[in-house]
């Protein structure tokens, strides 16, 4: 028999799930959230767990991916996800997490809001999304700026906390562009990170620790879970411990069939189980021997050094996110700009940055500890436009099982180009504002930037598109509100974006029920 305990069944547990439940409990509907995740926390009270692992797997050599995706808890919820969910991938890194908070157990904290020009092609505007940035905004928690050159790019919205303090060699840079803007086209501020700087609720405010990559046990930096605490506060919200494992349409509605066996039925559901664990999912929906694009922001990494902060001190305080944020428009047309965020080095893995000089890694290791108080590493994003990856769903060998995923990672052909010119421009923004780009600089593998979209998108006609609620033309009832949603991907960080549109449509659906 089918489970009728619930008007809406919300698959995931992530940040778009929780922002997508909020409303609905809110409004009294029930609502039965799954994610058989857990909450694989390192064990508590062992901070060298934390930052080493059981198995002291962060001191293996570097393999290339980003400091925080080589972090315990990064492999550990990244193991899970590809544990359960094999993804065949070529240049492409399939990214994924099964555990309590999804993604947001790992992200960089980042966010901004998308403008008018940034939402092209999509089928509502930054209006639409008003009232769910500033209830989104107001519930994370959010540090940054209202009158700098970068507040507008950002958004307004009015809950803004003060930022913390910049890091010594941010501040150098900053300093000097404050004093000087290098290119008319190019502006700088201070990041705005989902980092709060005063105590909320069951959270405490930042304490400057330097520990932000392995996670923070005051809660200052924004996960799920936090709010995973606030909806079960409510008695018509109910959390299980279960993995979906096949959607099925049912009577005035759907049953999801979860790795229990159990049925659960509701009049709708809401997949938020991230873009390609929400693809899992849907993709037996869609019929066989079919290909998808899957969008992603190229981004590129470039050491910086800072030669007046050569013969300085490490901070022995400070925060791991982003410091600085800049963007550079690319042409006139709307939208066309590269973005991104200037880091300093201070609680950062020092291999991360050996493994990528020519030299043994302990000659490597000194030199770096001899020019970390003058470095810092930019990270440049670009627009989704420029991917060009695919997604082939091939029928499975075996009858009863959900098509085979196949993705490839690939870029289109202009972006060779268009990378180049944007390399070399910022080249010449950096040496004016006192740093120098070293060797080094390097486009990540696609897909590790988890700015991932473009696969069920809203406003598209075609079986796999969804209507402006994310709703799947191929399975009515059925509402994608993760990234997997979204029309396209520009080169600024969306899980904001994906929380407010998933705050949106939690509203919308609150009305239906």
């Amino acid at each position: 028999m089918s489970d009728p305990a619930a008007d809406i069944v919300v698959i995931g547990s992530g940040p778009a799930g929780v922002s997508a439940a909020l409303p609905l409990v809110e409004a009294g509907r029930r609502v039965v959230m799954i994610d058989g995740g857990r909450n694989r926390d390192a064990s508590a009270g062992s901070p060298w767990h934390r930052m080493l692992g059981a198995h002291l797997e962060a001191l293996r050599p570097d393999d290339g991916l980003s400091p925080k995706l080589r972090t315990p808890e990064a492999r550990r919820l990244l193991g899970a996800f590809h544990g359960r969910e094999p993804i065949e991938a070529e240049d492409f890194l399939a990214i994924g997490a099964l555990g309590r908070g999804g993604l947001s157990r790992i992200w960089g904290a980042f966010v901004c809001e998308l403008q008018d020009d940034d939402l092209q092609g999509w089928p509502l505007t930054a209006y639409d999304l008003r009232q769910s940035y500033d209830a989104v905004v107001a519930r994370i928690g959010v540090s940054g700026s209202h009158d700098d050159d970068m507040a507008a790019f950002y958004g307004y919205s009015d809950a803004l906390q003060m930022p913390p303090p910049l890091g010594p060699t941010a501040a150098a840079i900053f300093k000097r562009y404050s004093a000087a803007r290098p290119d008319p086209e190019f502006a700088l501020g201070r990041a705005r990170n989902a980092l709060i700087t005063e105590n909320r609720w069951q959270r405490q405010s930042c304490d400057l620790r330097l520990g932000c990559l392995w996670g923070c046990e005051r809660g200052a930096i924004y996960d799920a879970r936090q709010d995973i605490a606030l909806l079960r506060q409510y008695a018509n919200f109910e959390l299980r411990d279960v993995t979906a494992r096949r959607l099925v349409r049912a009577d005035g509605g759907w049953d999801v069939i979860t790795t229990r066996g159990d049925r659960l039925h509701a009049p709708r559901l809401v997949v938020a189980a991230g873009t390609l664990g929400s693809l899992r999912l849907v993709a037996p929906l869609l019929g066989p021997a079919l290909e998808l694009r899957v969008l992603n922001s190229p981004v590129m990494a470039v050491p910086l050094l800072v030669p007046g902060r050569l013969g300085g001190k490490l901070p022995d305080a400070g925060h791991s996110l982003a410091q600085l944020g800049f963007r550079l428009a690319c042409s006139t047309k709307p939208g066309d700009y590269v973005s991104g965020a200037i880091y300093e080095v201070a609680g950062l893995p020092p291999s991360s940055f050996a493994a990528r000089m020519p030299l043994g890694r302990r000659a490597a290791t000194e030199i770096f500890h001899a020019l970390a108080p003058a470095l810092a590493i930019a990270t440049v994003y670009f627009p989704g436009r420029y991917s060009a990856n695919t997604v082939t769903l091939r029928p499975s060998a075996q009858a009863d099982q959900a098509p085979d995923i196949e993705v490839r990672g690939a870029v289109a052909p202009e972006f060779d180009e268009v990378a180049r010119t944007a390399r070399e421009r910022l080249a010449r923004i950096w040496r004016r504002l006192g740093a120098r780009p070293l060797p080094g600089a390097a486009f990540a593998t696609a897909g590790t930037d988890a700015h991932l979209g473009g696969l069920f998108p809203m406003g598209l006609a075609a079986p796999h598109g969804t209507n402006n609620y994310g709703e799947l033309h191929a399975a009515p009832g059925l509402h994608l509100v993760d990234g997997s949603a979204l029309p396209t991907i520009p080169s600024k960080f969306t899980t904001l974006t994906i929380m407010a549109n998933a705050d949106r449509i939690g509203r919308y659906l609150a009305e239906l029920a």
